[in-house]
């Protein structure tokens, strides 16, 4: 039974949005994004997720993407930007995964790992100025003028599909997936965290070969190296480097309280070889 002046509908919650950006926290770029965000829509909850994200490296930044959004539950809004492209022809887009997570970025290959894990339901072309900041658009900031002021529009209770007009695929990066070759594992690095381990797309599942307790033999960018494949950090010998699944089972060359890449002298995008 309803009782008069009651609905059945269960409540609305306000969904996450999670900013991520390139944009350093120096400068007052996020403050504007905020500030658009909370003009059109006050009772928005926004989250500061990250924002140190290497400068214009897009392959790194889709690798973070995908990692911080990856626990975030069904409804969440995303606004990423790393977009050297800003103002060129690339189109800014909508992106809903199979999840249910919505993510405002660049058509620019941002998204290539957050479709690879979650898939893509619908994504549109943000071309409707309605559901823009007031005037026209920047053509270097559309995180402020376009993204930020589109989530805060779909947070509202907006219609996605009156943000833009629909589109059936978006750019993807020309990521190497990891494989198996003969005995061997290749695969390439995709991200350097703040504590210089250096993460590969290598995932534990992809061959049972890659045990702990093992050493390996590891080739990477114009070096190669033995190192054992440990649990943790701290099984790895003083000074040396280690290999191990981290968190979120991606094979990693880490140390024990130093900078494996720093030790490497390695970067993003270095192809790796790991021999059992």
């Amino acid at each position: 039974m309803v009782l008069a002046g009651c609905s059945s509908k269960e409540p609305r919650s306000e969904p996450v949005i999670g900013l991520i950006t390139d944009f350093g926290l120096r400068d007052p770029y996020v403050a504007e994004v905020k500030g658009v965000i909370y003009s059109i829509h006050p009772g928005a909850r926004v989250v500061d997720l990250l924002h140190q994200i290497e400068p214009f490296q897009i392959q790194q930044a889709a690798y973070l993407v995908e990692e911080a959004a990856r626990e975030f539950p069904k409804g969440s809004i995303f606004v990423a930007v790393v977009d050297p492209g800003v103002g060129t022809p690339r189109a800014p887009i909508l992106l809903e995964t199979r999840s249910g997570k919505f993510f405002f970025a660049p058509d620019n290959g941002l998204l290539s790992l957050v479709t690879e894990r979650e898939g893509m339901r619908r994504a549109w072309k943000l071309d409707k100025p309605t559901f823009h900041r007031a005037g026209t658009p920047s053509r270097t900031f559309h995180g402020r003028d376009i993204f930020g002021p589109a989530a805060a529009h779909l947070a509202a209770g907006i219609d996605p599909e009156q943000l833009g007009s629909r589109i059936e695929k978006v750019e993807s990066l020309n990521l190497t997936p990891a494989s198996v070759l003969g005995q061997a594992v290749q695969g390439q690095v995709i991200s350097i965290d703040h504590f210089g381990n250096v993460i590969t797309n290598i995932p534990r599942d992809l061959t049972p070969r890659l045990q702990e307790g093992i050493l390996l033999r590891i080739s990477i960018g114009e070096q190669t190296i033995s190192a054992p494949l440990v649990g943790t950090y701290a099984d790895i010998p003083s000074g040396k480097i280690g290999a191990l699944f981290n968190s979120s089972d991606y094979l990693e060359l880490g140390m024990n309280k130093a900078s494996a890449a720093r030790q490497l002298k390695i970067s993003e995008g270095a192809r790796i070889l790991v021999r059992p």
